[in-house]
């Protein structure tokens, strides 16, 4: 083996009490974490072992040096650099892998019944990696493994028609899927499209705006063929797809999942449920993002002389788009997310998984979000820890964002709290983050913080919640810890990536600009007036929210110095009507990139549709917003 070896320092090698060499290594290049070996002469005179910039700890046995790859060492073409006394070194070429960690891509359908077969399809799944597939909590037979698709067996035990975590281990790594996929039969024949010639595709029908309707396959699809769709730019219903017939149970809860993706911001669909002319269901419009994602709607089953058909309307704009994986299934359909990392996040198990540090904290049964019960604490006007409570230990991922949620209320007015993550002990500062005080309204209220977890000493991290500022009492129920993943919305381009595109600026100016983001390359630039709140405004455009259905809207804020204050809006005030049924309280921006995010509960409109509105004139300040988002809202404990 050629070995490139490169001597550096400052003093001549006869200064030196024999010079370093070396003569081989054991690897030329290694993934992170792997061993390395090194052989030479007068290797008792090495201090430190580099691999770029990064210190390996070290063994030497006699003229071998062994070390691992270590953390942070960056990927690609580097040197290894062995460091001696007075700034001499000796050097040697070493490439630094990429850990091929597996990768979810995409799957052949969104529901297979236990026994059938379900094709994975990603990256680095080959066989040498030794796969393993764990559907929902059981291990999946491996029929067939490729670098990019794994065929494997959905396995028996699992609850019929419920949602299931696909996870992939290999030797590098593991992964775990982020979308919805059930393990039960899906009751749309031939759902993924794959049946059928041309443009034509079996026991689908085109009912209206049949020419706008064509098969794609290859980059385009997101699963071998899948459906391209112009829609009409009128009436829904004037571009209109539907399955054969199928018989449901009146009663009955169904959802309807399937993936799709915009060519460009815009597109707009909806599923209805019929047999004409009797209809049954018409499902809410979603606005499609330019990536593949999933959208759902529920149902409840009616008997129809001659079954149901699932029915995408697709009619609205004419923004191409792509379609997949059509799944119906008996249920109601879950959620879409990260999962819950706390347990008894409700209280409905008294204390169990918490663990108090000071003062006295209670269980109430007369107070409760949802459920029966909630946490009772009772501040003592001191230090803010002087009543505080923890979560049981959980192990988080250093680097990585997670989003903290629980609803409070307090029984009377000015009751301060704060929450943070990690704990301190006598010998050890694990804690990293800490929130801004939180006042407590004396309604039920939803809070939210986002933060990045760090390293602590023991490698766990729990959630602590502090009560003593004040003498206040107050109620905590419905407490979540998730990984922070940007939802689709219900809103077009809350990115500002397309300028304005989807929102109307009513008062003031407004502009999309480069200057700064919290992701991508743009964000919403406003500067206020210093007078009303809604003197500069700007509305998202109209939606139909189901009324009744509580949602979440967040958004990530900067403003460029103190003191800029803002607040959001649900619907809109218009001559002859008062539609607005949401206000936030004053939000006070931050001058670095803060989340924020409310939960509202959508009112009837006099149009039937709903707007969200960001108010922000009361100041002078200059803000920048980006990734507004609104979604349904699920509680941990509903």
């Amino acid at each position: 083996m050629a070995v490139a070896v490169l001597t550096t320092g400052c003093q001549d090698e006869d200064d030196i009490f024999g010079s370093v060499t070396i003569t081989g290594i054991s690897v030329e290049s290694a993934f992170i974490n792997d061993p390395v070996s090194i052989d030479g002469t007068n290797f008792n005179l090495i201090n430190f072992v580099f691999v770029g910039e990064r210190q390996a700890e070290f063994t030497l046995d006699g003229n071998t040096v062994t070390f691992n790859v270590p953390e942070g060492a960056k990927v690609g073409q580097s040197v290894i650099t062995l460091v001696m006394n007075d700034n001499y070194r000796e050097t040697i070429d070493f490439e630094v892998l990429l850990r091929p960690v597996p990768v979810i891509q995409s799957l052949s359908s969104n529901a297979v019944a236990s026994g059938e077969e379900l094709v994975i399809q990603g990256l680095s799944l080959n066989s040498e990696y030794s796969p393993e597939v764990m559907i929902g909590d059981v291990v999946a037979t491996i029929n067939s493994a490729t670098p990019t698709s794994l065929t494997v067996v959905v396995p028996a035990g699992l609850p019929a028609n419920e949602l299931a975590e696909i996870e992939i281990t290999t030797i590098h790594g593991s992964t775990k899927s982020n979308f919805m996929f059930y393990a039960g039969e899906n009751l749309i024949t031939n759902g993924n499209f794959e049946a059928g010639e041309g443009d034509e595709f079996t026991n689908w029908s085109k009912l209206n705006g049949g020419d706008g309707m064509t098969a794609i396959s290859g980059d385009d699809a997101y699963y071998g063929r899948s459906v391209r769709v112009v829609g009409a730019a009128s009436n829904p219903w004037n571009t209109q797809f539907a399955t054969d017939p199928i018989d449901v149970v009146a009663g009955t809860e169904y959802t309807v999942v399937l993936w799709a993706k915009g060519e460009a911001d815009g597109a707009v669909m909806r599923v209805s449920v019929s047999q004409w002319p009797e209809d049954y269901f018409y499902g809410g419009d979603v606005s499609i993002t330019t990536e593949w994602a999933q959208y759902t709607w529920t149902f409840t089953g009616q008997e129809l002389p001659n079954g149901s058909k699932i029915v995408l309307d697709m009619g609205t704009t004419n923004v191409p788009f792509a379609i997949d994986n059509v799944t119906l299934i008996a249920g109601a359909g879950g959620s879409l997310g990260a999962p819950e990392l706390l347990t008894n996040a409700s209280f409905e198990d008294d204390l169990t998984g918490w663990e108090t540090l000071n003062g006295t904290f209670n269980i109430s049964t007369a107070e409760a979000y949802c459920g029966s019960k909630s946490l009772e604490a009772i501040g003592s006007g001191g230090n803010y820890w002087d009543v505080q409570i923890a979560s049981s230990a959980i192990e988080l991922e250093a680097g990585t964002q997670y989003e903290l949620g629980f609803w409070a209320k307090a029984a009377g007015a000015d009751g301060i709290m704060r929450v943070s993550c990690s704990r301190w002990a006598s010998g050890q500062a694990d804690d990293f983050f800490y929130s801004p005080d939180v006042t407590v309204a004396t309604d039920w209220t939803y809070y939210s913080f986002v933060f990045t977890a760090q390293t602590t000493s023991t490698g766990n991290h729990q959630i602590v919640m502090d009560f003593g500022k004040t003498t206040q009492t107050f109620y905590i129920d419905a407490v979540s810890l998730k990984e922070y993943e940007e939802q689709t919305s219900l809103y077009a381009n809350g990115g500002f990536e397309e300028d304005l595109t989807g929102w109307e600026v009513l008062n003031g100016a407004a502009t999309a600009t480069t200057d700064d983001a919290h992701s991508g390359s743009k964000s919403l630039t406003v500067t206020g007036t210093g007078g009303n709140p809604w003197d500069v405004q700007i509305a998202a455009n109209a939606v139909a929210l189901t009324v009744d259905q509580k949602y979440k809207v967040s958004f990530w804020g900067k403003a460029a110095g103190p003191d800029g204050v803002m607040r959001l809006s649900a619907s809109r005030w218009a001559s002859g009507q008062a539609d607005d049924f949401f206000y936030s309280p004053d939000i006070t921006i931050a001058t670095d990139w803060t989340y924020y995010s409310f939960v509202f509960t959508a009112g009837a409109t006099s149009t039937g549709d709903h707007h969200i509105l960001l108010d922000m004139g009361a100041s002078t300040q200059t803000f920048f917003i980006d990734d507004v988002v609104v979604t349904e809202y699920e509680s941990p404990c509903e």
